[in-house]
């Protein structure tokens, strides 16, 4: 069978019609709204001052140093959860970045409206069971600081130090990072826990290394590991616990005189 010319321009209309037909019956949901009431609706929402963001509801604005200068970490994919902390120097008057990675930044002696002297700390943990201390350490100060928002160059590790923790153990990392226009040194602690690894890293630029070493150790030293929530009592001992003598046998003879 053929068709003119004009007849198939009129069967394609047609089925163009249809087709249109088709997608606004589908854009209806369930309770009868087109998506277009969907959309209205939707942006009303996120307007709201109630609204919460979904980044915002999954990074937070609650990680924040607390007033007394403890920033804490935690990984809490399940229960019970894990933190670490550091405490910052408390006559510093510090302050968090508005762009990520968020940085806190705690002023330089004599230099304290220069904020690109400041001394830098840096927050960072991961739930993914890939990771291990080294690991872990070796993304956040190498292929994480390479990035623009960062220092756009990766650390040069220098050496590890293990220390305990609380009863974990973390590792230590002292580093340098060089960029065309300057150079930083710093220090970093990295600790494993049951959810996932976690860390921070104190960064200063090389010529404020007076202040900035002794604060970031300081920052370092004062880490701490913590559990929340949980779910089973641990009994420490510092020495084994006493065994319970055995049960003599049920039929015991009497004792007798030892032979002469």
């Amino acid at each position: 069978m053929k068709f003119s010319p004009g007849t198939t321009r009129a069967w394609i209309a047609l089925a163009a019609f249809a087709f249109c037909a088709g997608l606004a019956a589908s854009a209806q949901d369930s309770s009868g709204q087109s998506l277009g009431d969907v959309a209205r609706k939707t942006r009303r929402e996120h307007s709201s001052p109630a609204h919460v963001s979904a980044k915002k509801a999954v990074n937070g604005d609650d990680d924040d140093p607390d007033t007394s200068g403890v920033w804490r970490v935690r990984l809490c994919p399940i229960i019970p959860c894990y933190e670490l902390s550091v405490t910052l120097p408390k006559n510093a008057s510090w302050s968090r970045a508005e762009q990520g990675p968020r940085p806190v930044l705690i002023p330089i002696p004599d230099h304290e409206e220069d904020s690109s002297r400041a001394i830098r700390v840096y927050a960072a943990g991961s739930s993914d069971p890939r990771y291990t201390i080294d690991s872990f350490k070796r993304t956040f100060l190498q292929a994480w600081f390479a990035r623009p928002e960062y220092f756009s160059q990766g650390a040069r590790l220098l050496r590890d130090e293990h220390v305990p923790i609380d009863w974990s153990t973390g590792t230590v990392t002292h580093f340098t990072i060089t960029t065309p226009a300057l150079k930083y040194r710093g220090v970093s602690v990295v600790a494993n826990s049951p959810n996932g690894v976690y860390g921070f890293a104190c960064v200063f630029r090389e010529e404020d290394s007076d202040a900035g070493s002794s604060t970031c150790d300081a920052i370092v030293q004062s880490a701490q590991y913590q559990e929340l929530q949980s779910s089973a009592v641990r009994k420490v001992y510092d020495d084994p616990p006493p065994e319970d003598p055995p049960d003599p046998p049920a039929n015991d003879p009497p004792n007798k005189p030892d032979p002469q």
